[in-house]
C-alpha cells in the first residue's frame, strides 16, 4: 500500500505542481487572481473528450488542440475582463469569480452532470519494482507532466521571453522603461497562466473523469501550492506540488479519503507557522 500510495501522489502531485505553476505566472507577472482557473482546467478536459470521442481525432492532436483553444480563450479573458480592471485588484477578483460560476453552469448546461472520460493513450500495466502493478496511463501522465512542467523551466530559464517575463516580476517599471510592452505581456503572460491549466486539464481527464464542478478542488489546491511553495517560485510550486500530492494520497491511504482535502490545509499551516513566505519564497525585508 504504502508504495501503491507513493506513486499515486507522485502523478497527482505532478498535476498539482502543473496548474500551481499557471497560477504563479499569473500571480508574479499581474498580480491577478484567477478564481476562473479550475474551470479552465476542466473546459481542456471537456474538449480533449469532445475531440476524442465525437471528432475521432488521436490523443495526441485531441490534447494539443484543446490547451491552444483554452490559451486563445485566455488572450480573450484578458482583454475583455481583466485588462480593464488593471489598478484595481478587487475587480479583477470578483469578475474571475463571476466567470467560474458562469462557466460551471454552462458545463451543467451543456454537458450535464455526469462524469466524461476521454480514452486513455495507454492501456494495460507494469511492474513497478518487482512489488506491484501500476497503471500505465497513470504512468504516461507522470511522464507527460514532468516533461510539461520541464519545458517551462526552459522556457523561463533559458529564453527571451522567460528572461522578460523574469524582469518584469521584479520590477515592472524598469521592465517598461526598457522597452517591455507589459499590456502584451500581461496578455500572454495569463494565455499561458491558462494554457498550463489546460495542460493538467487534459492529462489527468482520462483518470479523473471530468465534472462541471471537478475543477474547484484542483484550483484551491493549485493556490495552496503556490502559497506553501513560495510566491513567485517556480520550483516551490513544483516542490510543493508534490509534497501535497504526497500528503494527501498517503493520508487517505493510512487514515482516510474523507479528509482527503484537510491534509493540504494542514501542512500549509504547519509551514507558515515557521516559514511565512513559504519554502522557497523571499522574506520582505
Amino acid at each position: 500500500m504504502f508504495a501503491l500510495a507513493g506513486m499515486n501522489g507522485l502523478v497527482i502531485g505532478a498535476i498539482y505542481a502543473l496548474a500551481a505553476l499557471g497560477v504563479s505566472l499569473v500571480v508574479g507577472i499581474m498580480n491577478v487572481i484567477n478564481f476562473a482557473h479550475g474551470e479552465l482546467y476542466i473546459l481542456a478536459g471537456y474538449f480533449s473528450y469532445l475531440f476524442a470521442n465525437a471528432f475521432g481525432m488521436n490523443f495526441a492532436l485531441a490534447m494539443t488542440l484543446a490547451v491552444a483553444l483554452v490559451f486563445l480563450f485566455g488572450l480573450l479573458i484578458e482583454y475583455t475582463l481583466i485588462r480593464p480592471t488593471y489598478g484595481n485588484d478587487m475587480y479583477s477578483l470578483i469578475l474571475t469569480f463571476i466567470l467560474s460560476i458562469v462557466l460551471q453552469n454552462a458545463y451543467l448546461l451543456i454537458f450535464g452532470p455526469y462524469p466524461n472520460k476521454p480514452p486513455n493513450w495507454v492501456g494495460g500495466s507494469t511492474l513497478i519494482l518487482g512489488s506491484f502493478y501500476y497503471g500505465n496511463q497513470r504512468l504516461a501522465a507522470l511522464i507527460a507532466g514532468s516533461a510539461v512542467i520541464t519545458l517551462v523551466f526552459l522556457v523561463i530559464k533559458k529564453t527571451w521571453f522567460g528572461r522578460i517575463i523574469r524582469a518584469t516580476s521584479q520590477d515592472r517599471e524598469m521592465a517598461e522603461l526598457n522597452g517591455v510592452n507589459t499590456k502584451r505581456l500581461n496578455m500572454l503572460s495569463f494565455g499561458l497562466g491558462c494554457a498550463l491549466a489546460a495542460a493538467a486539464g487534459v492529462i489527468l481527464a482520462p483518470i479523473f473523469p471530468v465534472t462541471p464542478t471537478a475543477g474547484v478542488p484542483v484550483a484551491l489546491t493549485a493556490f495552496v501550492v503556490v502559497v506553501l511553495g513560495g510566491m513567485g517560485s517556480l520550483w516551490g510550486c513544483v516542490i510543493g506540488g508534490l509534497i501535497i500530492g504526497l500528503v494527501e494520497n498517503f493520508g487517505a491511504a493510512y487514515i482516510s479519503t474523507a479528509y482527503k482535502q484537510v491534509f493540504s490545509f494542514i501542512i500549509l499551516i504547519l509551514v507558515l507557522l515557521s516559514r511565512p513566505s513559504g519554502l522557497f519564497g523571499r522574506r520582505e525585508a
